[in-house]
């Protein structure tokens, strides 16, 4: 949010503060302290990594740097987290005490820094080769959703082992983005730029046991150079192969991905005798990511409308009902549903279903849904994902809070724990940068509406207002036939009364020198006449 509420430039110190929490074996801190540099390993004390934690930072720098066009952070330094915790907290180093300190050092004791760039590759590169029995980036402690925590040795996550493959290749466009010929990172990240057949399990495991023992108590300090054109074709070949092994593996008969496998190897996702058990983020990564086709795109909103939206109070639930099982029975009598206990995923489902992780009406998840569609060119999707968290905070009488984003809604409808939830931060990006489409491209202001005609439903003319590069714009959206995405065009543009040629039909860049040479003082007038 301080990305887009505040001046990103003001940002930077922060990004670059919080990759210090990154650990050389691709992990991170799990609490930022109250000072900088201040990091804490673990929430109360439990030894566990999240799977996820390498996916999030990427996306928050990729953000940043599309607003900013700020490619020199990149090679900003940074530390790294240091603390008893070794090899993604499978192994503990009791040679480690508090007087070493929290930051990595080399094998003579000097603090080591990487840029921000090697941090990435850390987080990533490390996931690719932490994978269970089918090839998937392993569930570890949990995923963003802590209640699948019972998965330990043998849970993977699909959902974001698809988000780790757009991570790779994310990185590699940085790379040419960037205009550098070569880059240096520790000599220790060799080992994982290796090229192999990826389909080999054992090899993966080989390589990741070969970097940390590597890495388990210090870097030797020394570092190598590698040709960024080579690296960068490397991580592409990566990506590609992982979400082409999704592709491949995970999508069903049923017209939906299954995200994850449980403590018996055991697919979650699926038809399970003639009951169905489906996770909506198990459908929002692969969409979010790429790996989803429009036809497989489609498919899943059929089957997330047939399955998990509840239309008694007009919302979309995190999953089906996994206690519902099919019983066998004796005389060729069809199978009748009961009620089984689940141990081998996570606590989530210890929850009465509607509760919680269990089958909530959970807007985190939601509000990403409706951003993955919006990404994906289904804004009308989109907007009723949105919009049904909007409506069904605003029915006071069902919800019992006064309007906001609660962590979620239960079966009843009521809005439950207002203040524990990132979600409002997700629900005015995903406004802001999809369904107003205002956003950075590359340090240019990408302006491409994508409005259901819905919103358009009392008035003809829309407008928001945010800083961007230091000048502070309104954009005025007129649509006076109420027409919604896909059968408009943006007809006409206007920066302060002056009109702008329209290039491409759906959106318009500005550059932003234009914007630089806008008046600072002032508020600056966009309109875009849709039609």
């Amino acid at each position: 949010m301080g990305l887009i509420l505040n001046n990103p430039q003001a940002v930077r110190s922060l990004l670059i503060n919080s990759f210090c929490g990154v650990k050389i074996d691709g992990s991170n801190a799990t609490i930022i302290g109250k000072k900088p540099g201040e990091f804490i390993a673990d929430r109360n004390n439990i030894s566990r990594v999240w799977m996820d934690h390498g996916v999030w930072p990427l996306i928050t720098l990729d953000l940043y740097i599309h607003e900013t066009a700020d490619l020199k952070i990149l090679f900003a330094p940074a530390t790294y987290f240091r603390n008893h915790q070794v090899n993604r907290a499978k192994d503990i180093d009791y040679r480690w005490s508090p007087a070493y300190g929290n930051r990595l050092k080399t094998k003579s004791g000097k603090i080591y820094s990487g840029t921000v760039l090697e941090h990435l590759l850390v987080q990533n590169l490390v996931q690719f080769y932490n994978v269970g029995a089918h090839n998937h980036v392993r569930l570890e402690g949990a995923d963003w959703n802590d209640g699948l925590d019972m998965a330990k040795e043998h849970g993977e996550s699909v959902a974001f082992s698809s988000m780790y493959a757009q991570n790779l290749s994310t990185i590699a466009q940085l790379l040419l983005k960037a205009g550098i010929k070569d880059l240096e990172v520790a000599q220790e990240l060799k080992v994982l730029l290796v090229d192999f057949n990826y389909s080999d399990i054992a090899q993966k495991h080989r390589i990741l046991e070969q970097y940390f023992s590597q890495t388990k108590e210090h870097l030797s300090g020394k570092k190598i150079r590698l040709a960024a054109l080579s690296l960068s074709n490397s991580l592409e070949k990566k990506s590609l192969w992982m979400k082409e092994h999704i592709q491949k593996s995970e999508w069903l008969k049923a017209g939906f991905f299954n995200g994850y496998y449980d403590n018996r190897k055991h697919r979650v996702d699926g038809v399970k005798g003639n009951l169905v058990q489906m996770t909506l983020a198990s459908q929002v990564f692969p969409i979010m990511s790429g790996v989803a086709n429009v036809a497989q795109i489609k498919k899943i909103l059929t089957n997330v409308g047939r399955y998990l939206y509840d239309r008694s109070i007009g919302g979309i639930r995190l999953n089906t009902d996994f206690s519902r099982v099919s019983f066998k029975t004796a005389g060729g009598i069809p199978p009748k549903a009961g009620k089984k206990e689940q141990l081998e995923l996570g606590r989530s489902f210890y929850f009465a279903y509607g509760n919680k992780e269990n089958g909530a009406v959970f807007s985190h998840m939601v509000v990403m849904f409706a951003y993955a569609l919006y990404q994906q060119g289904f804004a009308d999707q989109g907007w009723r994902a949105l919009s049904s968290l909007y409506k069904l905070a605003t029915n006071t009488v069902k919800s019992k809070v006064y309007p906001c984003l609660p962590e979620y809604f239960d079966r009843s409808g009521r809005g439950m724990y207002a203040y524990l939830t990132g979600s409002a931060s997700w629900f005015m990006l995903t406004l802001l940068t999809q369904s107003f489409g205002v956003r950075g491209q590359n340090g240019d202001l990408l302006i491409e509406p994508k409005f259901s005609s819905e919103q358009f439903k009392s008035v003809n003319k829309l407008s928001i207002t945010r800083v961007f590069a230091a000048r502070r714009l309104k954009i005025i959206f007129l649509n006076p036939k109420r027409l919604e995405w896909g059968n408009y065009r943006i007809k006409r543009f206007m920066l302060n009364a002056e009109q702008i040629p329209v290039e491409e039909n759906t959106r318009v860049v500005v550059s932003r020198e234009v914007i630089i040479s806008l008046p600072k003082n002032k508020l600056n007038i966009i309109e875009v006449y849709l039609g």
